[in-house]
């Protein structure tokens, strides 16, 4: 069954805060409304390590992702997204992040605006699951992972 798992599309977000409230959000190429810093895992690549990835390269920011908000399931291309906890930053720290082009730090009041709205959805429940403690750890042969 894991198999058959692995060979399933996914995408894998990550969800990063500032202490203000607002969410990272990032441009790409392939979308004309902001997205959470997310794609495809590579072949035999974790999740949790797929999302960091991705993470990385849309921001600079390196995370621990241990834990879960969201798994949607969809009948589109990519059938599930999985969004990954990211952590709050510090305004000092989110500010360093701004200095990328195609990074943006989002009020959530403005989410249907700047998101397409399976993403507005999606990222409202993860916000809320965040807010009430309802997290999913992530683990890696049983235990946390690096």
């Amino acid at each position: 069954m894991l198999n058959s798992l692995r060979a399933v599309p996914s995408r894998h977000q990550s969800l990063v805060l500032n202490d203000a409230g607002q969410v990272l959000l990032v441009e790409t190429s392939n979308r004309t409304t902001l997205t959470l810093p997310g794609g495809a895992a590579g072949k035999g690549e974790p999740p949790h390590l797929a999302a960091r990835r991705h993470l990385e390269s849309a921001t600079g920011l390196v995370r621990a992702l241990r834990c879960l908000l969201v798994a949607d399931y969809t009948a589109a291309r990519r059938p599930f997204t999985f969004i990954h906890w990211g952590g709050r930053l510090t305004l000092d720290d989110a500010a360093a992040v701004q200095h990328r082009r195609a990074v943006h730090w989002v009020d959530e009041s403005v989410f249907p605006d700047v998101l397409a709205p399976d993403d507005h959805r999606r990222l409202a429940h993860a916000l809320a699951f965040y807010t009430f403690g309802s997290i999913l750890p992530v683990l890696v042969d049983g235990a946390p992972p690096e």
